[in-house]
This record gives structure tokens, C-alpha cells and sequence, in this order.
């Protein structure tokens, strides 16, 4: 190919232009079936999603909250818990210093489970949309999410997720792709509470709540991670003719308190980490319909979003300041071969030789057996890995024929966990009961939140980025000559050099490492390097 243009090595589609000496009464091509005209869409062909906080005996849930899913596509959704009645805030203000906080070792090592009941609250864009029964600190409410889409209704019965009292969660309801404008609305309000952290002004500061800080940062760590799966996987499907659509992202990010137990139920709760709980449902195609090829297509994008679990939170929340690691099913995988640990497919026809090799708890282990039983592969090593604050196993679980599968870490989740240092949990542990009381915190301590929105800030930076990415690839699809080939790029480039300024920017060290983070992934995804992620499987 001489002198190809970007549109000839990507691919792309152009109008054929037929000139009539005058305009046609009628499309030359014949309407074979028309259907039912509306003028909105009725119920039965919109996708919608559900919530509840408990089910019965048989799975259902219990009192749902439904949505159509257009209606909470990428808004903040919130899982939050609220003292019961004035007596438990009453008690939970006694727990905690009097006077302002200006020291972490002023917070109780533990708060008392048995002393406080507290509600579950699920907000819409900080507006309660319902609420559950008072439970106690430390106990597990049953949160439960159900799925429908248009003429096929629920595809996967409903999950649960259980959540410990006294978390803070942003609820995940993504499909399709990420909302520029979202994204913008964002960054403002993002920006508008670091200067307002900065400020030093105790009235307005005063007014800021758990939403304005902790909910708008787990939601942009939400958008940012829809946004570089959505992206990545594009860029994959271009290289080996694949594609990639989000049909629902679901599960949950944000800040789950440890618990500590007597005899099976709850003494107490303490700090804590950061957890990804992400279960997904793709849509994926190949362009020629081979099933080896769609096979791989899939494996590789939940190898992506399971990297996406560990390099998401430790973008966001782990710097020189606050060193720390997050864990994933495939960061476990790969920590456990750096390890010397060998690394096992196993399958329904060597289980019984495999099995007495693996060595992690009995949970786990249990749902490798039941996975087998099931006609699943697993993919899993041997020994337990462990991060700061975590100990257990990763290990993935596929279909043999689809190749799609579950990315799991030891507890059961679809995601990933980080416990990020002493001074980042305290800080989070900080703001989410102390605020939650009315208690009052020192503009030193509030700092760090000051820095976090910077951080976040660069999440949204990285979903941005790959906005301005795919205006570029459909600039270029529908160029009609090289000199809207060369706009195209012109405006792309000048976007992308102003996103990647702050990494020379030594203010926004935090900036500058997720730009930086992005880009190797990105462009390991444009130039895919020894073919590896077209390179068919042994």
C-alpha cells in the first residue's frame, strides 16, 4: 500500500456519492417491514435495573427500587449507612474526640458494633431513593442488583453483594460508553471542592458532605475505569477485528471497614481499604464470525478489566505520600509466578491430579470445585500471594466454548482490594464517620483530601482523553480527503499534548503518573508489540 492514509490502516467508511440531474421522489431501496411507530419508548424495549436490599428463600429480591437504566447511565449512585436515631448519632459522637480532630491518633482504634445501629441509604445524584432497616456497625446488609434488558429480561439472575455496615460506596450503572458531558459536569464540582478544601474557609468547608467528597472521588474512579475498558478494548478490536460494547457495569467502588468478630458476629469495626467489586456484562463480536478468534477476543478483554481493578485504585490513591498496593485476580496470578509458584489451568480432566496442589482457604476452594463441577475452567496457582493488608488467592474462572469468565479474588469478589497505608485509611475512615456525626476536622487533616481531588482529577483527565479518542477515530472514518485526515489528527494531537502537560508538572505528581500509567497501556494497545494481543492461543 503506497502512501496510505490513517483512514486505509484503521479502516473506515465513506458516503458513495450518485449526482441525479434531479432530486429522486423516492429512496431507490424497497421498505420491506415496517414497524410500530412511538412517541417515547414504551417500557418492554428499554433495559432497566433494579436494587433491593434483601431476598427471599428463593432468590427474589425483596422490595426493589427499579430504574430505566438511560435514567442512572453514569450518574452517582451512592451506598452510605446513617445513624438509626439521635441516640446512636449521640453514642457515636461520645466514641469519637471532643472538639475538632487534628490528629489521626485521636480516632478510636475501633468502633463498638454493639453500641450503634445505623441505616442503609442508597442515593440518586445525593437524593435518598430508598432506605433499609437499622442494623448494627459491622453487620452485612444483602445488597442486591437485577439486570433486564430489552426482549430478553433478566440474562443472569440477580446478584448480591454483601456490604459491611459502616461502608461508603459508590454504586456502579454504566452502559454503552462514558458521558463527555458527565465527565465535564465532574470535573467542575471536583474542582470546586479542592478549592474550597483550600480555601481554609471553616463555614464553607462546613457545608461540604460525605457526597461532595467521598462520593463525587469513588464516582470519577468509576468513570475513569469504565472509560479506559471501553477504550482499550476498542483499540484491541482494531488491531485483530473485534468488537466491544458494554452492555451493563454494574457492582460497586469504594470504602469497606475492616470487622472484627466474636464467635461469628461483629465486636467492631476499623480502618480499612478500598474495594472493586465489578461484575460486567460485555458484548462482544469478531468480524468474521470465527469462534476461536471471538474466543480470545474475550479473554483478553477480562484480562484488561482485571488489570483495570489493581491499577485503578493505585492510580488514585497511592503515591510517594501513601505508599501502598492493590491486588486483582491477574496482579495475584503474576505475583504468585514472580513467586516461583506454578501456575495451573485446570480443567474437568485433571482436577482430580491438580487439586491436592492448590493450597487457599476453604471458600475458595470450594467455588474452584463447584466452577469444575459446572463444566468452567479455572486458571490459579498454587500458594497464597499477599499485598499490605490482604493475604489469599486469584484465580480466574472461564467458559471453555465463550471464553468468558469471572476474575476473582479470595472473599468473593469480582474486582480488586487495596489497603493503601495507615494514613490514607485513617484519613477515609475519618471522614466517613466523623462526617457522618457532625464532628469537626482540622483544615490540615483536610489537606489530604485537597491532594485526592487532584488525583481524581487526573481520572477524569484519562476518561476524557479517550472521549477525545474516539472523536478522533470517527473524524477519521468519515474523512473524505487527506485534508480532514490531517484536521482531524491536528485537533486529537493538541487535546492530547494539553492532557499530558502535568506529567512535567512536578504539582500534579499524581496527575502525572496516571497520564503516564494510561499511556503505556494505550499505546501498548495501539502498537501492539509481538503481536500480543492477536496472537492465537497455544
Amino acid at each position: 500500500m503506497q502512501n496510505p492514509t490513517v483512514g486505509d490502516v484503521i479502516g473506515g467508511a465513506k458516503t458513495i456519492v450518485q449526482e441525479f440531474p434531479m432530486l429522486p421522489s423516492a429512496l431507490p431501496n424497497p421498505i420491506v417491514a415496517t414497524g410500530a411507530r412511538y412517541d417515547k419508548l414504551p417500557v418492554s424495549l428499554q433495559q432497566h435495573i433494579r436494587y433491593s436490599f434483601d431476598k427471599d428463600i428463593e432468590g427474589n429480591m425483596v422490595d426493589p427500587i427499579g430504574f430505566a437504566f438511560a435514567k442512572v447511565n453514569n450518574q452517582k449512585i451512592t451506598l452510605s449507612f446513617k445513624p438509626a436515631t439521635e441516640a446512636d448519632e449521640q453514642t457515636l459522637k461520645s466514641l469519637l474526640p471532643q472538639g475538632e480532630i487534628t490528629d489521626l491518633s485521636q480516632l478510636p482504634k475501633s468502633i463498638p458494633s454493639y453500641l450503634i445501629r445505623v441505616i442503609p441509604e442508597l442515593k440518586l445524584n445525593g437524593q435518598t431513593v430508598k432506605s433499609g432497616s437499622a442494623m448494627k456497625l459491622g453487620e452485612e446488609v444483602p445488597f442486591v442488583t437485577g439486570v433486564s434488558f430489552a426482549g430478553r429480561g433478566e440474562v443472569q439472575s440477580p446478584r448480591t453483594y454483601n456490604v459491611i455496615a459502616g461502608s461508603y460506596l459508590a454504586v456502579n450503572a454504566y452502559s454503552g460508553n462514558v458521558s463527555p458531558d458527565i465527565l465535564k459536569t465532574l470535573q467542575s464540582k471536583l474542582q470546586n471542592t479542592k478549592t474550597t478544601l483550600e480555601s481554609a474557609d471553616q463555614t464553607q468547608i462546613a457545608a461540604l458532605t460525605r457526597e461532595d467528597m467521598l462520593g463525587d472521588m469513588f464516582h470519577a474512579g468509576g468513570l475513569g475505569y469504565y472509560a479506559q475498558l471501553i477504550g482499550l478494548n476498542h483499540v484491541m478490536g482494531l488491531q485483530s477485528g473485534g468488537h466491544y460494547q458494554l452492555g451493563a457495569g454494574t457492582g460497586t467502588f469504594g470504602y469497606e471497614p475492616n470487622v472484627s468478630y466474636f464467635f461469628g458476629f461483629p465486636k467492631a469495626i476499623q480502618p480499612g481499604g478500598v474495594a472493586f467489586d465489578i461484575p460486567l456484562f460485555n458484548i462482544s463480536a469478531i468480524n468474521d464470525g470465527d469462534a476461536v478468534k471471538k474466543k480470545q477476543f474475550v479473554l483478553q478483554s477480562g484480562i484488561i478489566s482485571s488489570a483495570l481493578e489493581h491499577i485503578e485504585p493505585e492510580l488514585l490513591f497511592v503515591n510517594k505520600q501513601n505508599p501502598g498496593e492493590a491486588i486483582s485476580a491477574v496482579k495475584a496470578l503474576q505475583k504468585a509466578n514472580a513467586l516461583g509458584q506454578r501456575i495451573y489451568h485446570i480443567t474437568q480432566a485433571n482436577q482430580s491430579t491438580i487439586l491436592p496442589n492448590i493450597h487457599h482457604d476453604s471458600d475458595s476452594m470450594a467455588e474452584i470445585r463447584n466452577a469444575l463441577n459446572a463444566g468452567k475452567e479455572v486458571i490459579t496457582h498454587t500458594d497464597s500471594v499477599s499485598v499490605p493488608g490482604w493475604t489469599g488467592a486469584g484465580y480466574i474462572i472461564t467458559d471453555p466454548v465463550t471464553g468468558a469468565g469471572a476474575y476473582k479474588i479470595a472473599g468473593g469478589g469480582n474486582g480488586g482490594w487495596l489497603s493503601s497505608g495507615q494514613i490514607t485509611q485513617g484519613k477515609i475512615y475519618l471522614l466517613t464517620i466523623a462526617i457522618a456525626s457532625g464532628v469537626a476536622i482540622s483544615i490540615p487533616l483536610l489537606a489530604f483530601f485537597a491532594g485526592a481531588m487532584s488525583i481524581y482529577l487526573a481520572t477524569v483527565l484519562i476518561a476524557w482523553e479517550l472521549a477525545n479518542y474516539f472523536a478522533w477515530i470517527y473524524s477519521i472514518k468519515h474523512a473524505q480527503d487527506w485534508n480532514s485526515v490531517n484536521q482531524a489528527a491536528a485537533g486529537t494531537l493538541i487535546v492530547a499534548l494539553l492532557g499530558f502537560l502535568p506529567a512535567v508538572v512536578p504539582v500534579f505528581e499524581a496527575t502525572g503518573e496516571a497520564a503516564i500509567w494510561f499511556g503505556i497501556l494505550f499505546g501498548t494497545m495501539l502498537t501492539n508489540p509481538f503481536d500480543i494481543f492477536t496472537r492465537p492461543s497455544n
